[in-house]
């Protein structure tokens, strides 16, 4: 096979890990008559198909009262239809109703209102729990799961490609009648998740405060996509179904497939099953599309944390985009992260070494962006010394200090990391949905194109504009036991 353009830069680049049966970066584009978007990557002989769909919409949309609304919907869109997940649907359907008027009498009152848990077992006997997800593993689907992030809502199905159809009738299926039943056990499973992944760790709670703080009150970006226990318990039917209507349209719905399955047999099934969604009527922009970002007044939070005493710096940057300054802070922060990286060799093992562990991320997403540095206290290390050690190894880069030999490894592993993913066909499903989503998928080659062309003068320019001591936020964690040493 002949290689041009990308993936001749990236044979050439990555001749260790890439050869001529590596993954085309070519998907076939088109879009149904109702706005939703479809991309597919054939390739031939794969036993499963990686199918994503992913909405613009996530966290960032959520209505003042309602964090994680968007995350709540999520779950509720595997209760199944009005043909699966239920025994008889004309006799659940009236009932479904009637114990969403007392469920939101019982919200309303802060009580349970009369007859609600009556209706709720009678329902109980009628709805089947999992049935959307067994008609899948019986079809021998897998790594059946979805997400919500700030500025999207993805779902993934690993389907076997002789299987291709099932899938199409099954998700459109769900867009097209949801019910969204056992509402009441969705909102703990959420609220479970919550407690599982920031309020139980040590940290967690702290960095969630943090994000608040940095964004201030307003911003789409204030809050986790988990929400807020006290408002996801406040939520009704009535709210997930307006969630729906405004986000799940199939002109912000976005469906990758990757594996043996052809563009025209995609086309063909698309117009089949999807094509029954209506086009919407005149577009609204979504609150995270129209929102007007304010400026962090945050300097700095401060608190005791049963964990190592550690600082997270923070600054602002700019959205998503694929070329200029956010490329050239992804490579810094590749510059700074790894065991051969600065964070590590300065901080952690060289002269410095105040530090137990250290990262760098740059998060960019549709509105706005932030680069961060974390830095663990080593042993001995009192939580004062970690900031000026983190600004000395910033002179230090700035200096030229090594840069530019550091340079082409960095920028290989980036390409590497990059190139991995993209032998995998969920990786390669999820990371296309996201482009597109964000503006385009060719945004996709074109960041691997922009971030082999960064130089140290790159470099250089964005620490100079965006990692400004006076316009940055810490957060600064000390040990329980350390306090008042």
């Amino acid at each position: 096979m002949k290689l041009t353009g990308l993936a001749a830069f990236l044979l050439a680049a990555l001749s260790s890990t890439a050869t001529a049966a590596s993954p085309s970066l070519e998907p076939t584009r088109f879009v149904l008559d109702n706005g939703m978007t479809f991309l597919v990557v054939e390739r031939p002989g794969r036993p499963l198909v990686a199918a994503v769909w992913t909405v613009r919409g996530g966290s960032a949309s959520d209505p003042p009262g309602h964090r994680g609304l968007a995350h709540v919907v999520e779950h509720l869109l595997y209760a199944g239809s009005r043909t699966i997940g239920t025994r008889d649907w004309e006799e659940e359907a009236p009932l479904l109703r009637r114990w969403e008027r007392l469920y939101e009498q019982s919200v309303k009152r802060g009580a349970a209102a009369s007859g609600l848990d009556g209706v709720e077992q009678r329902l109980a006997a009628l709805q089947r729990p999992g049935a959307y997800a067994g008609v899948y593993t019986r079809a021998g689907a897998l790594g059946i799961d979805a997400f919500t992030r700030h500025d999207a809502t993805a779902f993934q199905t690993l389907v076997p490609r002789e299987k291709i159809e099932l899938w199409f009738w099954m998700e459109s299926d769900r867009l097209l009648d949801p019910v969204f039943r056992g509402f009441r056990r969705e909102l703990a499973v959420v609220e479970q998740e919550r407690l599982q992944r920031i309020d139980s760790s040590p940290a967690g709670t702290w960095f969630d405060i943090f994000d608040a703080a940095y964004w201030g009150a307003g911003h789409p970006y204030a809050h986790s996509p988990g929400g807020d226990r006290l408002e996801v318990a406040r939520l009704l039917p009535a709210d997930a179904r307006s969630h729906f209507e405004a986000t799940y349209r199939p002109d912000r719905v976005v469906a990758v497939l990757v594996g043996d399955v052809s563009p025209a047999r995609a086309r063909e099934l698309a117009k089949r099953y999807f094509g029954r969604l209506k086009r919407p009527g005149r577009r609204e922009a979504a609150p995270a599309e129209s929102a007007v970002a304010p400026t962090p007044a945050l300097e700095s939070l401060e608190g005791l944390c049963d964990c190592r005493s550690q600082v997270e710096i923070r600054y602002r940057t700019v959205p998503f985009a694929a070329a200029g300054d956010a490329v050239a802070l992804d490579v810094l922060a590749g510059l700074l992260n790894s065991r051969s990286g600065r964070l590590y060799r300065d901080l952690v093992v060289g002269e410095d070494r105040v530090a137990f562990a250290a990262s760098a991320e740059h998060v960019t997403r549709q509105l706005d962006g932030y680069f961060a540095v974390r830095i663990e206290a080593g042993e001995g290390v009192e939580l004062p010394e970690l900031t000026p050690a983190w600004d000395g190894l910033l002179e230090r880069i700035l200096a030229g200090s090594a840069v530019d030999s550091e340079l082409d490894r960095v920028r290989r592993q980036l390409l590497t990391d990059s190139w991995r993913q993209l032998e995998q066909d969920a990786g390669v499903a999820h990371r296309l949905a996201a482009a597109e989503v964000l503006g385009g998928w060719r945004q996709l080659t074109e960041w691997l194109d922009a971030a082999a062309g960064v130089s140290a003068s790159d470099l250089e320019r964005v620490i100079d504009r965006y990692l400004v001591t006076a316009d940055r936020a810490v957060l600064s964690l000390t040990r329980s036991g350390d306090a008042g040493r």
